[in-house]
């Protein structure tokens, strides 16, 4: 290391592959918090209107599909709950799509897949071809217009999210107060073909919301240009730097690097020496390695210009430092002396030594490094610090600069920040309060594996034909470990039942209203008020969550256990006045049920945790939003009434209920507090400050 073109050599390597946080900032987007993101919002509204207005209004279409085709109900709930249910199962390779070709690709694609399932579906001569074109086609565009819709609103804000995402979600409500009496007027006027294409004609104005979803793109540094008196002025700062950089090493370098040197000497002597204090030994703790900071460009002319002192095991280390001190003192010539100290060790295998420099112009030493001779555990030294380091709390590592660079655009994918999906205030989240900035909280959540983190290995990487922007999002979002988790895994359950008598209502509704000689138009607006009910849910279910003190688990769990209540009272209600009441009460709880569970899952699980909780939650619920209202047309048809059907749906809410009231059980908070505080403890720990094995 003390030939010159070694030290340049490595000098140009350092520079070479050495990267700014500031650099790796530059290649995250900063979201904009309004500006073109309230285009976003608006075109994500639009997007909830038509996708979840058109899902939650099936039920008008319910008895006009059973009399045509005069198939049992259960088989005609297929056809609606197929829709609904595929766009959530979906969600997961949708987010791989989203995170590989963007937003704006994915909800145009979406746009036109749906559209052609329900034309195709409105020239179908029977309800298998139904159900493959509306249902499943349908679902499938429709999960690829709805989720590029919410990740679009959590990319282009922050500290607003809360705002701008509660008036996307509106969407869901507003759609459903729409779209029930205008199916059920369309229907007057035209038969259920012409409806299908109509509303296919309606999916394509997500056409144009997709081409509003344009990618957002890392802030460009305005170059400056230099001009000549910039130049003077620059030469004029660094000469004087230089020159005052000097000074300070020659009045201080030698004073108080000299101390500290001998001062961690001491200390490893004092360790050594308490620890072996039993056995009465006279091995003294000099280090075995002691490099010493000089001039680089300065060696000794000869190896025989190096003296060296040769000390015995028995010799003290006062008389080691007594040399050191005296071979520096001793080295005021013009021309550099390396001191070397070696220790005869019979204990050691090789000899450790302690070198030191001594530069040409009488500057003193300063050390490198110190490895004392004592066992792992007594001694921590800490790594000397990379320029590249992760903003504190980040669960980044960073790679080398080739790597970095060359994925510098992987950087910019929505689906590589760890709070995409969180709907709430970001105020909340511990790591953003951790950080000094927007700039270097989005640097601290963003992460590619491989690159800036460890990748985990999974089943996907088999999958050698995707891209990786791809695999990662599935090996991420569809990670089933989780699932060990006792938090997620009683959420999980609790959806899988919950879910499947969400829609018992919005399907059988309607058709029970009119059974009970409701004229089909009051009927259809049943689902109108379910709608503008979840509306008003939504906006104090946010508020509400937003408050100090305030669990968003108790909001959610009191909101499902009046559900189910509900559920198990909606036969007592026999007149149109007490169905409008049912509707009320019901969508206002569910509507929480639905827009809390980002935060739930963040605040059980930690930030880290929320993209795999959300895609694995996501596929759960819509496993039972498959299955669920087939099961309660089954039930219609063994009973003959929709009495026993909306039975069945109270009691799947309520065991659903009964999980997630686990979670207040003091056995499951305690496992909960415990994986909080340990998520806490990383985010404060610097990933620079961990020691280095001696």
């Amino acid at each position: 290391m003390t030939d010159n073109g070694k030290v340049l050599e490595v000098k140009r390597v350092e520079s070479e592959e050495s990267l700014d946080e500031g650099d790796l900032e530059d290649f995250i987007p900063t979201p904009p918090d309004g500006g073109w993101g309230w285009m976003i919002v608006l075109a994500s509204l639009v997007c909830n209107i038509i996708v979840d207005g058109i899902g939650y209004a099936f039920g008008v279409l319910l008895p006009i599909f059973a009399d045509y085709f005069s198939a049992p109900n259960s088989k005609v709930a297929l056809v609606g709950s197929l829709l609904c249910g595929v766009y959530l199962c979906a969600g997961p390779i949708v987010s791989g799509l989203v995170n590989r070709f963007g937003c704006r690709a994915v909800a145009f694609t979406g746009s036109i897949v749906a559209s052609a399932g329900f034309m195709l579906g409105s020239f179908a001569p029977n309800l298998d071809l139904l159900i493959l074109f509306y249902g499943v086609f349908g679902g499938l565009g429709f999960g690829m217009i709805y989720l590029p819709s919410i990740v679009s609103v959590g990319y282009y804000f922050e500290k607003r999210r809360a705002v701008a995402t509660g008036i996307a979600v509106c969407g869901s409500g507003i759609g459903t107060f729409i779209f029930s009496p205008l199916n059920d007027y369309l229907l007057k006027v035209f038969d259920w073909r012409n409806l299908l294409f109509l509303q296919a004609g309606i999916i394509l104005n997500c056409l144009v919301c997709a081409m509003l979803m344009r990618p957002l793109e890392p802030k460009k540094k305005v170059k400056k240009v230099i001009t000549e008196d910039d130049k003077d002025e620059m030469r004029h700062h660094f000469k004087v730097k230089a020159q005052r950089n000097r000074r300070i090493t020659t009045e201080s370098e030698s004073s108080v690097q000299d101390l500290k040197t001998f001062a961690k000497l001491r200390e490893a002597k004092l360790m050594r020496e308490n620890k072996l204090n039993e056995e009465e030994s006279d091995i003294w703790s000099v280090p075995s390695e002691f490099f010493v900071k000089g001039n680089p460009e300065s060696n000794p002319s000869s190896p025989t210009d190096t003296p060296k002192i040769i000390l015995s095991p028995n010799e003290s280390v006062t008389n080691a430092e007594s040399s050191i001190r005296s071979s520096i003192r001793s080295q005021t010539s013009n021309t550099d002396k390396k001191v070397t100290v070696s220790v005869d060790d019979k204990t050691k295998e090789s000899q450790p030594n302690i070198e030191v420099n001594r530069p040409s112009n009488g500057i003193a030493i300063a050390a490198y490094e110190v490895q004392p001779l004592i066992e792992n555990g007594y001694t921590k030294i800490k790594e000397k610090k990379s320029r590249l380091q992760p903003p504190a709390g980040s669960q980044m590592k960073i790679g080398s600069y080739r790597d970095i660079v060359a994925h510098k655009d992987d950087f910019a994918r929505p689906l590589y920040k760890k709070d995409i999906f969180y709907s709430g205030s970001i105020v909340h989240i511990p790591q953003f309060r951790s950080q000094p900035n927007m700039d270097s909280y989005v640097t601290s959540i963003t992460s590619i594996p491989g690159v800036s983190e460890v990748p985990k290995t999974s089943v996907w990487d088999h999958c050698t034909c995707l891209p990786k922007s791809v695999v990662d999002t599935l090996k991420e979002m569809l990670d089933f470990s989780l699932l060990l988790d006792l938090n997620f895994a009683l959420l999980c359950l609790g959806n899988l039942f919950a879910m499947s008598g969400f829609y018992v209502p919005f399907t059988f509704l309607v058709d029970q209203a009119q059974r009970l000689g409701v004229p089909s138009t009051e009927a259809a607006f049943l689902l109108s008020v379910i709608g503008i009910a979840n509306t008003i849910g939504r906006v104090l279910a946010g508020l509400l969550a937003d408050m100090k003190n305030v669990d968003a688990l108790v909001i959610n769990n009191v909101a499902l256990v009046i559900s189910s209540i509900s559920l198990f009272l909606q036969p007592l209600c026999t007149t149109y006045e007490l169905l409008i009441v049912f509707s009320v009460i019901y969508g206002l709880c569910v509507s929480a049920y639905i827009s809390l569970t980002s935060i739930i899952l963040c605040d059980l699980l930690g930030l880290s945790k929320l993209t795999n909780a959300f895609g694995l939650l996501t596929l759960c619920r819509g496993i039972a939003g498959i299955y669920g209202p087939p099961l309660a047309g089954y039930v219609f048809q063994l009973s003959g009434s929709y009495d026993a059907s909306f039975y069945l749906g109270g009691g799947m809410f309520l065991v659903g209920t009964l999980f997630h009231l686990a979670l207040h059980l003091p056995c499951v908070k305690r496992n909960n507090t415990l994986a909080h505080d340990t998520e806490m403890e990383f985010m404060a720990d610097d990933p620079s400050e961990e020691p280095v094995a001696v």
